[in-house]
């Protein structure tokens, strides 16, 4: 007869399985299935990038096959996720936020049905346009076309935050990362307003094809931006992030962080975060932005339970987590 944990267990991959089946993605995520599906973002996105850096990690630790699904980022994951279609994805804590509280985009409807499970890395936002443009800060976005990345995404909630406080009234277009990068070199669109891992890949490739110019925020802005946003943090961009930088950026940054449907098996979350952390170094190495996902960074998330499979790794890693995030 199965022990109390066991059937508790295998009660919830079965509800895990059900779901993920009906959506059509790969079988349960338990420790004897196969794999799971990770949604990440579209193409020229640090989420994709990331995804591709750690499932091969997942794959050879964790012994799970991970099938990674393209998205239009961190909007579409939370519903995927709350809603079962995926066990796993990538989340930038700001709509993550939104979405734990519904607020912004969700609106009268809070998604409790996340758990939190490692910390990524932070995501600072900057601008990129042809160094012919003149346009140096955000300021001078005002009657410009600007690209902020795919519709209802991030990139454009956080912007059209910070352009309400500053009055700055542009044209936005929308799309996948790498389609507002060939805008900006095809002068379809006059920026590209964009929050990633550093480099940016879009970024990386317009300054090779161009004479681009890549800026942040003013003091001015950082501060309004922090008083829209308050889970941003002040953030520097270092010199030669990209051909032609000589000089620091000052940024805002928010944290991304790997999360899970609530019904995902602990033995299953366990094995992923302790696959990811436990081997960082092989994720750093296929994706350098990824330095920053370390175990003592799990506290950069302030509102999100943990997973208790989650819980567990870092209790035995001796790491502290805030009391009301650590029940599982």
């Amino acid at each position: 007869m199965l022990r109390r944990r066991e059937l508790t267990l295998a009660l919830a991959a079965l509800a895990m399985g059900r779901v993920v089946r009906r959506a059509g993605a790969q079988s349960p995520t338990t420790g004897a299935a196969s794999g799971f599906t990770l949604a990440a973002a579209g193409a020229g996105s640090a989420f994709l990038s990331f995804a591709k850096a750690i499932a091969p990690v997942i794959q050879r630790y964790a012994r799970l096959d991970v099938t990674i699904r393209e998205t239009k980022g961190s909007n579409e994951n939370v519903e995927l996720v709350s809603a079962g279609q995926v066990a796993f994805a990538a989340l930038n804590m700001g709509p993550g936020f939104d979405a734990w509280n519904g607020k912004g985009p969700f609106a009268g409807r809070p998604l409790r049905g996340l758990r939190a499970l490692v910390p990524m890395y932070e995501t600072p936002f900057h601008t990129i346009t042809l160094r012919s443009s003149g346009i140096s800060k955000l300021a001078d976005l005002g009657g410009k076309r600007v690209g902020v990345g795919p519709a209802g995404g991030p990139g454009e909630v956080f912007f059209r935050g910070i352009a309400d406080a500053l009055g700055i009234r542009a044209t936005l277009a929308t799309g996948s990362p790498a389609e507002m990068g060939r805008q900006v070199l095809s002068r379809e669109i006059d920026a590209f307003w964009w929050g990633s891992g550093l480099p940016s890949e879009p970024f990386v490739d317009v300054t090779q094809a161009a004479d681009a110019a890549v800026f942040g925020f003013t003091a001015d802005e950082a501060a309004a931006f922090g008083r829209l946003f308050p889970y941003f943090a002040p953030f520097e961009i270092p010199a030669g992030t990209y051909r032609g930088q000589t000089a620091p950026l000052r940024s805002m940054a928010v944290w991304n962080f790997v999360v899970a449907h609530e019904a995902v098996p602990a033995d299953t979350a366990y094995a992923v975060v302790a696959a990811l952390l436990g081997h960082s170094g092989e994720v750093v190495a296929a994706y350098p932005a990824a330095r920053s996902m370390r175990a003592d960074n799990a506290g950069a998330n302030t509102f999100m339970p943990f997973h208790s499979g989650a819980v567990r790794y870092y209790r035995e890693s001796g790491i502290a987590l805030r009391a009301e995030l650590s029940t599982g």
